[in-house]
């Protein structure tokens, strides 16, 4: 047999596969991605959501009049919130730590004490809780400081990441 009617061992005619194969596999990754941000993105979040709800309904069925409810982080996660008369304090299972009458807030002298004793210009200033008692965090001259809330004493400083 003639060297150019024989056929080469091994050779295949190629085959492709074109733009169904693309487009399926393109669908196959956005499945895939949709799947994954479902599991490990929005599953997370929506438990988080979920504890966040079952805590506030905790203190709402506690003080039902309560306004102004929002989380803080320091040592450890705490809400606060207020009603005419009183200002409360709860931990992250909504559980009361504290409350002080509403009388006893004074935003004025905490930022007086901020700028005499520590030189802190207030640009911002909140109830919090800090290691064991509530706190004014005060923002301002580049510094954040939380100054008890009975007593007007550094609880703790540092520069404002803000």
């Amino acid at each position: 047999m003639p060297a150019k009617n024989r056929k080469k061992k091994g050779s295949r005619k190629r085959t492709t596969y074109g733009l169904s194969m693309t487009i399926l596999l393109w669908a196959l990754a956005i499945g895939l991605v949709s799947v994954f941000w479902a599991l490990f993105i929005s599953g997370p979040v929506r438990l988080h959501d979920a504890q966040l709800s079952a805590v506030e309904t905790v203190i709402r069925e506690e003080v039902p009049e309560i306004k102004g409810l929002e989380q803080n982080t320091f040592a450890y996660v705490t809400w606060q919130g207020y009603t005419e008369e009183t200002l409360y304090w709860f931990d992250n299972n909504g559980h009361q730590l504290t409350t002080r009458g509403i009388e006893t807030l004074d935003y004025d002298a905490a930022k007086e004490t901020a700028k005499k004793d520590y030189d802190i210009e207030s640009d911002s200033i909140r109830l919090a809780f800090g290691y064991d008692s509530p706190v004014y965090e005060i923002h301002g001259s580049g510094q954040m400081i939380m100054l008890d809330y009975d007593t007007l004493t550094r609880i703790y400083e540092r520069e404002d990441a803000h």
